[in-house]
Order: C-alpha cells, then structure tokens, then sequence
C-alpha cells in the first residue's frame, strides 16, 4: 500500500507520464519502464532509474526584462495563523486559490502541516528518502522519491507546486521548471525561492539573479506574478562576516537597515530594488495562464 492514498492515480511513466497508468504489486510498481520499488509505501523512482537523453530548444537571445510590478514585494498577510509555515507575503495567494492537489518538489523535510491546514492534498517529492539529512536530524517527509527532471506525475494534476531551495541544486533548472509547468493545471500557482548571494552550499550551482529567475520562469511558460527578496546577504552570512562574534545576527540586521537607509538617502534607486541585488535569497510566485 502507498504511504499517499491518491498518489496512484497522479503517476505516470516518468519519461512518458501521460501514457499508461501504473500498477502496483508486491511491492513494486509496474509500467514505469522499468520496476519501480516501494519502500515503506514510498515508490523509489531514482534508485534503478535507466539514463535517460532531454532536448531543449530555446529561441535567442531572450531579452525580456521584468516590469516594476513585478518586482514589488507582495504585502504581509493578514491574520496569518501560526501554523503557517511558510513566507506570510504569500499566505493569502494560497488561501484564495482552488484547493487540490499541491506538490512539494525537493521537499526534504516537508512542510504537510502548513499545506494540508490551507486544505490542499500534500505530495511531498524528493530525490531521496532523506535528502536534507545532513541539515534536519528528523526524518523527511517524503511521499514519492523521484527526480525533478522526470517527474512521474500526468500533466495538469496539481494545482500549485511549491520549491524551496532547489533551482540551485539541479542539474538543468529550465528542465524541471518545464516539468512545474506540465504538471499544473491551467491558474496553477507556482511559489518557491532560489539562491542568489547565499554561499554555494552542497554542491549548489545555479544561483540566480531576479533578472535570471524572470526569464526562467518566463521562458518556461510562467506568468511571473512577484519576484522578491527573502533574507540579506549580511544577515544569512552573519556569522561569517562578523566573525561567530557574539550578537553576529542583530549586527547583520543592522547592516541591513543602516545600508538601506543610506541607499535612500544618497542612492539612485529605491532600497527595495538595491535589495533585489543584495539578497542571499529571491522568492518567486507564477502562474500558469
């Protein structure tokens, strides 16, 4: 029996997805092109994966560029109840739109609770049973450990697919946006972040800009509706710029305050752009028209 009562139903063959449904068998899954085990009800997709070639044809040069619209920070949410873990600027976007199936793509630990609150059906993907075990002490949250180039999910199942620090692990970050987009349904929301200024970390490799993040999104057939900055690079390296010192957390934040100030005092531009270019993160909220 699978750990996810409806996962079934959502899978496909990875390479195929919208092809044959899968069938499941003393353990195993069937149809994928090759046997697929299940693990304590979670089916491994990546473990005897065969390789597998992807194409992609891009139309040069790509020169759009985002409208200040987009690069405003969506408001803080109102009565955000406490069990919402996640960034308030986008509790309401996820309260007001169409409940249903959400996928967690790189979830690592997982974050069900804040999820399955809001009233959608939590899918929590990984590349491995425990991907973050060098971070959390407990257990992921895995329901389907499969790899996000060649996700084993049909076409327009999801309702919104959330991403959390994982454009900048992958091996080809348009493949998997690509691979969002295909599973969503038509208004599907896509949120996530990705590195910009963080440190490389864990073999990280794509960090992106706001104006790299745009076209990623874009170019895979997003409408981008906010790109914006989470933590500062001098509150995240904290430690390393102040030395472990103690207090090395509020003099980031400070750092940060002081830098913006004088940015609106003397600067050309506003401190929410100059942050735009100071983050050590940017989050993300796109749709798929």
């Amino acid at each position: 029996m699978l750990k996810h009562p409806r996962l079934l139903e959502l899978l496909g063959p990875p390479d195929n997805p919208d092809s044959a449904h899968l069938s499941f068998s003393e353990n195993h899954l069937f149809g994928a092109g090759w046997p697929v085990p299940v693990i304590d009800g979670i089916p491994d997709f990546v473990s005897f994966a065969p390789p597998v070639t992807r194409t992609l044809t891009y139309n040069l040069p790509i020169d759009d560029h985002p409208s200040p619209e987009v690069l405003q920070t969506p408001r803080h949410g109102s009565n955000v109840p406490g069990w919402f873990q996640e960034n308030d600027r986008v509790y309401e976007f996820f309260l007001r739109h169409d409940k249903g199936v959400l996928v967690d793509v790189g979830s690592g630990p997982g974050n069900r609770s804040t999820y399955e609150g809001l009233g959608y059906d939590y899918v929590a993907s990984d590349i491995s049973f425990n991907s973050r075990q060098r971070l959390h002490k407990e257990v992921a949250d895995v329901d389907l450990v499969a790899d996000s180039h060649r996700m084993p999910i049909r076409s327009g199942c999801a309702e919104a697919v959330i991403s959390t620090a994982v454009l900048e692990h992958v091996y080809c970050p348009p493949i998997v946006v690509s691979e969002v987009r295909r599973i969503l349904k038509p208004g599907g929301l896509f949120y996530g972040n990705c590195s910009f200024l963080e440190a490389e970390h864990f073999d990280s490799q794509y960090h992106h800009t706001h104006l790299g993040l745009y076209r990623l999104l874009t170019h895979a057939g997003l409408k981008v509706l906010y790109i914006f900055p989470g933590v500062s690079l001098w509150e995240l390296h904290s430690g390393s710029i102040y030395f472990s010192l103690p207090g090395a957390e509020l003099l980031g934040r400070l750092h940060r305050i002081l830098y913006l100030s004088l940015v609106k005092l003397v600067g050309s531009e506003s401190p929410e752009k100059r942050l735009l270019r100071h983050a050590a993160v940017l989050n993300f909220l796109a749709t798929k028209e």
